[in-house]
C-alpha cells in the first residue's frame, strides 16, 4: 500500500513538473499588421528571452477585424505557454461594441503588463490656445465648431476624446481619422482644431514647435513635457491607460505563467535594454502575476462606462 501510495505522489510530481516546463518555441501573436510601436518593443523583448533562456521565440502578425483575429486565434490556443497574445486598448473596447466568440476576461490568463503610451490632448503650434483651459473655453464659446480628431472611431484616443468632452460639458466636433499619422496629418494641416493622440506620434513636431500639447493622460507629468499638465489637472479624471500587455489562453498552467512573468519582467526591466526603449517614448511597466488581472477588469470596466455613457456604436 505504501509503495502503491509513493507511485502515486512521483507520479504526480513528474506531472507537476512537465506542467511547469515552458515550452522550447513560444510564438507571440501580435494582432496587428507588422511595424509602429510594438512590434519593435517586442522584438526587442523576444531577442532578449530568447537569447537568455535559449529559447524559439517568434512574433508572428495576425492582424485583421480590429484586433479581434489574432486574440481570436489565441484564445483558441492550446493552453501550454507556447502561444502568447500581445493586447492594447482595442482588446478591452471590442467586447462593449461587438459580439465576439471569446471572453476577454475569461477566455485568458493575464500575463504582464508590459508598457503604457501617454496619451495627449495637442493643438498646433501657431494655435491663440496655449492652455488646455484656453480650448475648453473656446469651445463652451462656440458650441458645435471646434472640432477634437483622433485615430478612431473606437480607439483609445476615442476613448480619451468621449471622456474629455463629457466630462467638461463641451459640445465638440469629433472627427475619426483612419490612423494615428492621419490625424497628426490633418492637425499639421489646420483641417482640425485639436486632437487626441499618442505623444510618440507628435514627439518630433512638439520639439519642432508646429504642435503644442496641452494636457497628458497620465496619473503623473510626463519626464519629457514636465510643464504640460494632466487632464487630472484640470478635473478630468481618466482612469483609462493606453497600455501593451501580454496574455496565454486561459487554463495555462500557473507555474509555466510564473515563469514566462519571471522571463518578460526581467526583460522589461532589464538596465541594458533602456535606451533600447527609450525612443518610443512609452512608459515600461514590467509587472506580472495578480495585478495584471486586476488591472485589465479596471481597463474594461472604464471602458465600458465610456461606451455606455458615449452611446458609442461601431461601424461595420
Amino acid at each position: 500500500m505504501k509503495r502503491a501510495t509513493w507511485a502515486l505522489l512521483f507520479s504526480m510530481a513528474l506531472a507537476s513538473a512537465a506542467l511547469a516546463q515552458v515550452p522550447s518555441t513560444i510564438r507571440i501573436i501580435i494582432p496587428n499588421p507588422p511595424g509602429g510601436t510594438m512590434d519593435a518593443l517586442f522584438r526587442i523583448i523576444a531577442e532578449r528571452i530568447g537569447r537568455l533562456h535559449n529559447l524559439t521565440v517568434i512574433i508572428e502578425y495576425k492582424a485583421g477585424a480590429s484586433t479581434i483575429i489574432g486574440s481570436e486565434y489565441v484564445a483558441r490556443s492550446a493552453p501550454d505557454g507556447a502561444t502568447l497574445l500581445v493586447a492594447a486598448n482595442s482588446f478591452v473596447i471590442n467586447p462593449h461594441l461587438r459580439k465576439l466568440n471569446f471572453d476577454p476576461l475569461t477566455s485568458f490568463e493575464p500575463l504582464c503588463h508590459i508598457a503604457e503610451v501617454p496619451q495627449t490632448i495637442a493643438v498646433h503650434g501657431k494655435s491663440p490656445w496655449k492652455t488646455l483651459g484656453d480650448l475648453m473655453s473656446a469651445a463652451r464659446a462656440k458650441p458645435g465648431e471646434v472640432s477634437i480628431g483622433s485615430n478612431g472611431p473606437t480607439t483609445a484616443q476615442h476613448m480619451v476624446v468621449e471622456k474629455f468632452r463629457r466630462d467638461a460639458k463641451l459640445d465638440m466636433i469629433y472627427v475619426p481619422f483612419p490612423g494615428g499619422a492621419s490625424a497628426v496629418n490633418a492637425i499639421l494641416g489646420q483641417h482640425v482644431n485639436s486632437i487626441a493622440a499618442a505623444y510618440p506620434e507628435l514627439n518630433s513636431h512638439v520639439q519642432a514647435g508646429d504642435l503644442r500639447v496641452l494636457a497628458t493622460t497620465g496619473a503623473r507629468r510626463l519626464n519629457a513635457l514636465p510643464d504640460v499638465p494632466t487632464l487630472a489637472e484640470a478635473g478630468i479624471e481618466l482612469d483609462l491607460a493606453n497600455f501593451m500587455m501580454v496574455l496565454a489562453p486561459a487554463k495555462t498552467p500557473r507555474p509555466v505563467l510564473d515563469k514566462l512573468g519571471e522571463y518578460f519582467a526581467e526583460a522589461v526591466k532589464a538596465p541594458e535594454l533602456q535606451p533600447r526603449f527609450a525612443p518610443f517614448l512609452v512608459t515600461t511597466v514590467g509587472v506580472c502575476g495578480a495585478p495584471v488581472a486586476a488591472f485589465l477588469k479596471t481597463q474594461y470596466d472604464a471602458t465600458g462606462r465610456i461606451v455606455r455613457e458615449a452611446n458609442i456604436k461601431v461601424q461595420e
